[in-house]
């Protein structure tokens, strides 16, 4: 990961999870939460003069679009009672590659499996990264 558009996507999943993991901050400010984990990881150096525009429309448009993004993962699943034993985290990542593969849809398939795959390697091991490559690339519209 060295372009800022990584970074951002990696900072979008980040707080994504920090909400999911973390009730209280459901009514803090999205550049609060963003500022928490740039100051409290190495990621600090990579937003030194950067705006957070990306990050800001992942983090936004998930919540604005969970239930549909969650009903897109949910068809798009083999098992469909797996959505709900997903680990908090790969979640994050699934939703927002999502967010960008169906909702967002201004930078190529191959393009965003790639980065969300990225995000994963950091995080998981090669099982949730196929999980993931799998299920992104057959992913069900409604």
């Amino acid at each position: 990961m060295s372009d800022i558009k990584s970074y951002q996507r990696l900072l979008a999943v980040q707080a994504i999870y920090e909400m999911s993991i973390n009730k209280n901050n459901t009514n803090k400010p999205s550049e609060d939460i963003f500022l928490y984990i740039i100051e409290n990881s190495n990621l600090g150096k990579n937003f030194a003069s950067s705006n957070l525009l990306l990050a800001e429309e992942i983090f936004h448009g998930v919540f604005s679009n969970l239930n549909r993004i969650d009903l897109i993962l949910k068809k798009s699943l083999k098992k469909k009672d797996k959505l709900l034993s997903f680990d908090k985290l790969l979640l994050s990542i699934f939703r927002s590659a999502i967010f960008e593969l169906v909702i967002k849809r201004k930078v190529s398939k191959k393009i965003i499996i790639s980065e969300y795959l990225l995000i994963s390697n950091r995080f998981f091991g090669d099982n949730e990264a196929s999980l993931l490559n799998g299920v992104l690339d057959n992913l069900l519209e409604i």
